[in-house]
């Protein structure tokens, strides 16, 4: 059986290179190319809050945005990876990546998904860059390319839960790192250099997510069972 495509829906520009590099080291990792292939027309979204909250319920973007990937030839499964740093997602209601995970597991089903293809929903915690600054050291001293500039050679990451701290991780990157971090510039270039070993040993919730819904993709597409993860 040939590959299936697995479009991934990412929050903005930045993400547009850097989500299709990890994911494709992670498909590579588990020996999934058999089954999936990363497409690299990748649908933006704009973020947590055009997907979760409730005028962009009513608005049934999300729903919108699965259907644009089912037009897609050969399609097998969706990934969406957004950043989790949003407060709220309405008057008094506080953010909770599981609970919006869920629910937009539930709306996917309304167009197809679980049936005709797999659907998997992570939110970083709380943004994309706190995966990088738990690998930094991998990338202590390394110059970087097309004269990006070099990695600080003692940059080390905090102690302590990286998903609730730095909540500013690009400006983390920026004070500690020793380059003028800038998403649309950086964030790819980091996701190919940084050691994913090292971002494992810090058991960041968010990433092992990623992972287990990779996973889940990986073995659905083999089973031929489609998935709708969480």
């Amino acid at each position: 059986m040939d590959p299936k495509r697995l479009v991934i829906l990412v929050e903005g520009d930045a993400d547009e290179r850097a989500v299709p590099s990890l994911v494709g080291r992670m498909l590579a990792e588990r020996q999934g190319s058999d089954v999936l292939f990363v497409d690299g027309n990748v649908i933006a979204t704009g973020g947590a809050k055009n997907l979760v909250t409730p005028k962009a319920i009513e608005d049934r973007n999300w729903e919108r945005w699965l259907g644009a990937a089912l037009k897609r030839q050969d399609l097998g499964a969706v990934l969406l990876l957004a950043d989790g740093d949003l407060d709220q997602v309405g008057k008094g209601k506080p953010f909770c990546p599981g609970r919006c995970a869920l629910g937009l597991s539930e709306r996917a089903r309304t167009v197809g998904a679980g049936a005709t293809f797999s659907v998997a929903s992570v939110f970083a915690r709380q943004e994309y860059e706190s995966w990088l600054i738990a690998g930094v050291g991998s990338m202590a001293g390394k110059e970087l390319p097309n004269d990006l500039g070099r990695i600080a050679a003692d940059v080390t990451p905090p102690s302590g839960d990286l998903e609730a701290a730095p909540r500013d991780a690009k400006k983390w990157l920026s004070q500690h790192a020793g380059i003028a971090y800038k998403p649309t510039i950086h964030q790819a270039v980091l996701t190919r250099q940084v050691d994913l070993a090292l971002v494992r040993q810090r058991n960041l919730r968010s990433f092992q997510r990623l992972e287990k819904s990779l996973q889940a993709l990986i073995e659905a597409m083999r089973s031929g069972k489609h998935v709708v993860t969480p």
